[in-house]
């Protein structure tokens, strides 16, 4: 086992994981019954990850995912374990209890969405260094293959968007984003066609090797349909003028000062912690197998049906 030499943009945690792999690997003096446990664990592990004939199953560009979110999964749940990284080992754990992501009818946060927040937006805030960032740097030093590391980096710098439905290409759904304008043409695994005029909330993954291009990206979440409730009916398609204003209202929060690096800030750490996972939670309206219906602004609690606002002004 070999570790990188250059350390000069390792993140600190990082950092200190890789030194002790380090000193690890020098001594050369490892307890035999630590390896005997260490591939029990490792085998425990590794059965979780989607078989190949499951995979098989799937649109290639999503499969190539899935498979790297279950290594990622897999890499998490051991470097979970070092005291290293307990802050955010802690702050994963009351976030899991506290949202129960098991998807409906138990919680409007699904697996795919929450385990992207957790690995890849969940971070030191003084830092940014998440699960995935400090995965990425250990699995560099430890030369595990490049196409891996690059499908990481992809995860780890994707984000949820705000999208408007703009009609279909095929199979494909065409989608454009609130602010940057930009166009994607993506599959949606979870089967939701929708209709044009909806509004998305969901993270968008793309095309990993730009080398073998495939012309599409994949919706990974299950996306999140933001419609109005008007006389106790729900409507899949809002007007888009609510958002851009709430954007307007709430970009210069961020404390950047470019529009689109100010959304981009917003959409992937939001204001607060768990921003995106309250607005979810709070704004669930009904689902259906495809996709789930919110209603509401992060902004305006008593937009949102399970506030704490709405709830007091129904007890009145």
């Amino acid at each position: 086992m070999k570790t990188e030499k250059n350390s000069t943009n390792r993140s600190p945690i990082a950092e200190k994981i890789i030194a002790e792999l380090t000193e690890i690997i020098k001594k050369k003096i490892i307890d035999i019954r630590d390896i005997k446990k260490a591939k029990i664990r490792a085998e425990k592990l590794e059965a979780t990850i989607s078989s190949e004939k499951e995979l098989a199953r799937l649109d290639p560009l999503h499969a190539v995912y899935v498979y790297g979110q279950n290594k990622m999964s897999v890499l998490i749940e051991q470097l979970a374990e070092l005291p290293v990284v307990e802050k955010l080992a802690d702050a994963y754990t009351l976030a899991d209890q506290e949202y129960m992501p098991a998807g409906l009818p138990i919680s409007p946060l699904t697996y795919s969405y929450f385990s992207c927040w957790a690995f890849f937006d969940l971070c030191v805030e003084s830092t940014r260094e998440s699960f995935g960032s400090i995965a990425i740097e250990v699995c560099k030093a430890l030369e595990v293959d490049k196409g891996l590391i690059r499908i990481f980096k992809k995860m780890q710098t994707s984000r949820m968007g705000l999208y408007v439905h703009e009609g279909f290409f095929g199979q494909h759904v065409m989608l454009r984003e609130f602010l940057t304008e930009k166009r994607i043409r993506a599959i949606v695994p979870s089967g939701h066609r929708g209709e044009p005029g909806e509004i998305w909330l969901a993270r968008i993954m793309p095309e990993p090797f730009e080398e073998l291009p495939l012309g599409y990206s994949v919706v990974f979440t299950t996306p999140y349909i933001i419609g109005m409730v008007r006389e106790k009916l729900f409507y899949q398609v809002s007007p888009q003028t609510e958002w851009q204003a709430f954007f307007e209202r709430t970009l210069k929060k961020t404390g950047e000062k470019n529009d689109t690096t100010a959304y981009e800030e917003l959409m992937k750490y939001g204001l607060s912690r768990h921003y995106w996972n309250e607005y979810i939670f709070e704004a669930y309206v009904n689902y259906t197998q495809e996709a789930i219906l919110l209603t509401g602004f992060p902004d305006i609690p008593l937009s949102r049906p399970h506030s704490k606002e709405s709830f007091r002004k129904s007890d009145k």
